[in-house]
This record gives structure tokens, sequence and C-alpha cells, in this order.
């Protein structure tokens, strides 16, 4: 028991940590509007980040696909998990702001900050399920950005069939 409430201890400051990227102007009214119904949120634990974490893989599927109003939907039903998780108020404002839009520019830049979250997330609960974290060096002009993958082959979200095999596997999270 001792243990366990250690564990949850340790994840919760790291879940603290891992949702508070600082949001866009454009997603302010967004989290505004999650502020409320975070205040129900439940702390992170295995089954919320595994629904949080297919959401945000069917999202990088979407934007593999260059799709903006798949992305869209994605996004939505991302934002929503998002919010049910305690402290990640901040992941769920932008994807609410890559549901904002169906311009698949404006959501990938968004969804470089979301990755940082999400893979933050990801590594502070075990799901028992793998997860790749994957790099391009070419992502966020140039600056590189990560994102997490459900296999070790590279489909790039940040660039589509322009550049769909960019990049490499950095991390295999178990």
């Amino acid at each position: 028991m001792k243990r366990l409430f250690l564990t949850a201890a340790v994840a919760a400051m790291f879940f603290a940590a891992a949702c508070n990227q600082p949001a866009s102007k454009k997603a302010e009214q967004t989290q505004r509007d999650t502020a409320a119904v975070a205040a129900n949120a439940a702390l992170p634990d295995k089954d919320n980040v595994t629904e949080v974490l297919n959401s945000y893989i069917a999202l990088k599927n979407d934007l593999v696909k260059s799709d903006g109003a798949a992305s869209k939907k994605s996004a939505e039903k991302l934002q929503q998990e998002l919010i049910e998780v305690k402290g990640c108020n901040e992941a769920a404002t932008l994807a609410g702001s890559i549901a904002a839009t169906d311009k698949v520019d404006e959501q990938r830049k968004a969804f470089l900050t979301l990755s940082k979250d999400v893979i933050t997330l990801a590594k502070g609960i075990k799901t028992g399920k793998p997860a790749f974290v994957a790099y391009c060096p070419m992502a966020n002009e140039g600056k590189g950005g990560y994102w997490l993958s459900e296999a070790k082959e590279i489909k790039n979200p940040y660039y589509g069939d322009a550049m769909l095999e960019c990049g490499e596997v950095k991390e295999e999270l178990k």
C-alpha cells in the first residue's frame, strides 16, 4: 500500500510537469473553456492514459495522411480525454487548438508541443502496450520534433507524404 501511494504521488508530480507546456494565444479561449471541466478530472492512471494515447495515435495517423478534417475530429476526442486527466489542461488546450482548424500546417505546429506533453505522460504510466518515441530532425523549421507512434516504422506526422519516412525511433516505451 505504501509503495502504491508513493508511486501515485510521484506520477502526480510527473504529470503536473508533463501537461503544463505553454499554450498559444489562439488556444487561450479553449483553455478557459476546459478549466471548469478539469476541476473534476481524475489523477492519471493506466486506463485514462491508455485512452489519451489511443486518441493521440489516431490524431497522429490523421496528420500522417494530411487529412485536416479527420485530424480535427481526432483532436476533439483527444481534448475531451485530456480534460479528464488531472494536470493536463494545457495539453487539452493544445488539442483544442488543433480541433479549431482544418489547416494541416497549423495543426502540425500545435502537435509539436502537444507531443511533448503526451510523451511525458506516456513515460509516467506503464500501459502495458509498447509505444515508440520517434524524432524528425527536419520538423519545426529544422529544430526537430518528436512524436509517439504505435509502431517502429516511421510515418512522419509533420510532413505526411512529402517526407513520410523522415525520422528515426529514439526510444521504446513498454
